[in-house]
């Protein structure tokens, strides 16, 4: 089983509408193919010379296979422009504050984590080390 991670903006129990224009000024800098934008699916590069495929749709960033390293620089400014969580396969679900906690259906709010939404503390919830 891969690893996978999802984006999503939570109010009331369930993801809203992510802000499409948000989505494409985070990654459109760092959008590999001829077409800008992410919609449906893009690869992205990050600084460091990874590649990472995306999944975009109305209510949510879906990244498989994530490497170490500037993708969580994206990850981290992507969350943080959005208000969004971050759920994962195989990590508890992250938000960025106490307050989102009330805002995510029953089933996710209890193991919620509150992760400062920056590149260092994503890479290490996701790796393990925090």
């Amino acid at each position: 089983m891969s690893r996978m991670l999802f984006v999503l903006r939570y109010r009331n129990g369930r993801p809203e509408p992510l802000d499409m224009d948000v989505v494409r000024e985070v990654l459109a800098p760092h959008v590999g193919t001829a077409d800008e934008n992410p919609r449906g699916g893009a690869l992205i590069r990050t600084g460091d010379g990874y590649e990472v495929e995306v999944d975009v749709n109305d209510v949510c960033v879906a990244v498989s296979r994530f490497p170490p390293g500037r993708f969580f620089d994206v990850l981290a400014e992507l969350v943080e422009r959005l208000g969004a969580s971050v759920l994962s396969t195989d990590r508890p679900v992250i938000i960025r504050e106490e307050g989102d906690r009330a805002h995510l259906s029953d089933d996710l709010r209890e193991g919620a984590v509150v992760i400062a939404t920056t590149a260092p503390a994503l890479e290490g919830h996701f790796s393990g080390r925090s």
